[in-house]
């Protein structure tokens, strides 16, 4: 049996495919080199699904397909929970997998309470709380109000740039950081998620703006701070109505759990949360193909890598020692290695590496990205190590979640919060491993190989100016 989940049109379109042995998977704007790509129209799609895996989408016994419903005139308001209908625009065989429920089978797990929380979905619903496969809350934009459009209209306000909208919210997660607590005012705001206009309300902005100069200005900066610390509280809440216990398992998806702070405030609260690397759009494709999995009850795995180009090789002992030595001499290193991961965050297969014990690692790393620079950068650190360096033992594959930075000398990976956003690096991924074994400090920056504006590569070349290394495979080149 072969199967097809696509994630179509307007931004981050993505396609999933089963051949009845192993799945794969593309991002298209890996392809295109254009961040946030979305094809234009429903068949679009079919030309790179043959190029990519080399099989006609027309031979598949099913297709399921989640959509942006305004871009085809379907119905949004008041529109019934579905969790999935015929839907022939694409094929006979194919299935419409509604936007919220998508996110919760990209988590591939049943019978659990699933937390689904972004700008908005179908229905123009911004949350979604499901148990055991059934809706049990849902919150909707025009009387709740929407987390993740509020997140980019205080964007704006502080006057953050971005070629996208959707790019504001991750922005100004950094930039809140530079701002104060202050906790009288978070004594008069809205304790709850039914209320999120209100906790970002622009009334109560234009009040911090009598100091305000520039986008440093520290008024501004307290009132997203603020506003943002409590709405990290409010989650929490949020959380706690519909979890029977601490230690239930509860996924977390959509858009909104990319917020590696208020990611923390809820497992140090649940320790059995989960949340997937592609925890947003990008693994929409991945839900609809789950819900045909289930559908005809098929057991197969996921692989979590793109199908773009891999290394043909991989890097041998004398490659990772040589790799090793220019990171302890302070060398900036673009890692391209296997095939690309699915998700945001590069995690040691699409990375730029350097040693964080570099005094102006930051700067350096910023001139090549051309990225601003209040904007945090993460880091990778062996599994086990990171209560070492930071004040954590949370297992972070994903860079899901951050840590203080517990360790002198590490100013280039911590935040002006004092946070890190790591990632905690096991034998799976075994080259990335052996490298961090060999150097005498087992952590190491690690950001997307990518420059500000545009997604991680996909093709083993044009890499970013700035570099003093590249290592593809085994082949290294030192430029």
């Amino acid at each position: 049996m072969k199967l097809i989940g696509l994630r179509l049109c307007e931004h981050d379109s993505n396609v999933s495919y089963y051949d009845g042995e192993t799945v794969r998977y593309f991002k298209s704007e890996r392809i295109y080199d254009e961040k946030h790509h979305g094809y234009s129209n429903l068949h679009s799609w079919k030309k790179d699904f043959k190029d990519i895996f080399g099989d006609d989408p027309e031979d598949a016994d099913e297709i399921a397909i989640v959509i942006d419903p305004w871009v085809h005139n379907l119905p949004t308001d008041n529109e019934e929970f579905f969790p999935a209908i015929k839907y022939p625009a694409v094929s006979n065989n194919c299935w419409r997998v509604n936007h919220h429920w998508a996110h919760a089978l990209s988590t591939f797990k049943e019978n659990c309470l699933h937390v689904v929380i972004d700008g908005f979905g179908d229905e123009n619903n911004s949350w979604t709380v499901f148990r055991n496969n059934e809706v049990i809350y849902r919150g909707y934009c025009v009387t709740e109000g929407s987390l993740g459009c509020e997140m980019i209209k205080a964007g704006k306000l502080l006057n953050i740039k971005a070629q996208c909208d959707l790019d504001i919210a991750g922005k100004l997660m950094g930039l809140q950081s530079y701002g104060t607590y202050m906790k009288e005012y978070a004594k008069i705001l809205p304790k709850t998620m039914h209320d999120i206009r209100r906790i970002f309300e622009q009334s109560r902005y234009k009040a911090f703006e009598r100091d305000m100069f520039g986008i440093l200005g520290q008024a501004p900066l307290n009132w997203i701070r603020t506003v943002h610390d409590h709405m990290g509280d409010v989650l929490v809440n949020f959380f706690s109505e519909y979890a029977y216990h601490t230690n239930d398992v509860i996924t977390y998806t959509g858009g909104c759990a990319q917020n590696v702070i208020w990611n923390t405030k809820l497992k140090e609260k649940f320790p059995n949360l989960v949340i997937p690397a592609h925890c947003a759009d990008e693994g929409l494709s991945l839900g609809a193909l789950e819900f045909l999995r289930r559908k005809y009850d098929l057991d197969f795995t996921i692989q979590y890598h793109q199908q773009d180009i891999a290394a043909e090789s991989k890097p041998s002992d004398m490659t990772l020692a040589k790799v090793a030595h220019a990171l302890k001499q302070g060398k900036i290193v673009g890692w391209y290695q296997g095939h690309g991961e699915i998700g945001p965050r590069a995690l040691g297969n699409r990375s730029i590496l350097m040693n964080p014990y570099i005094d102006d690692a930051k700067k350096k790393i910023n001139r090549i990205k051309n990225r601003e620079g209040y904007r945090p950068f993460g880091a990778s650190i062996l599994e086990g190590y990171q209560r070492h360096i930071f004040d954590t033992d949370i297992t972070n594959p994903h860079m899901l979640y951050v840590g203080k930075t517990a360790a002198p000398g590490l100013e280039s990976i911590t935040h002006v919060d004092g946070t890190c956003r790591y990632q905690t690096v096991t034998q799976e991924n075994e080259s990335y491993y052996k490298l961090l074994e060999l150097l005498e400090f087992p952590v190491l920056l690690n950001t997307s190989m990518n420059v500000n504006g545009k997604p991680i590569m996909s093709k083993p070349e044009n890499f970013p100016k700035g570099l003093d290394m590249v290592v593809v495979g085994n082949d290294i080149s030192v430029l």
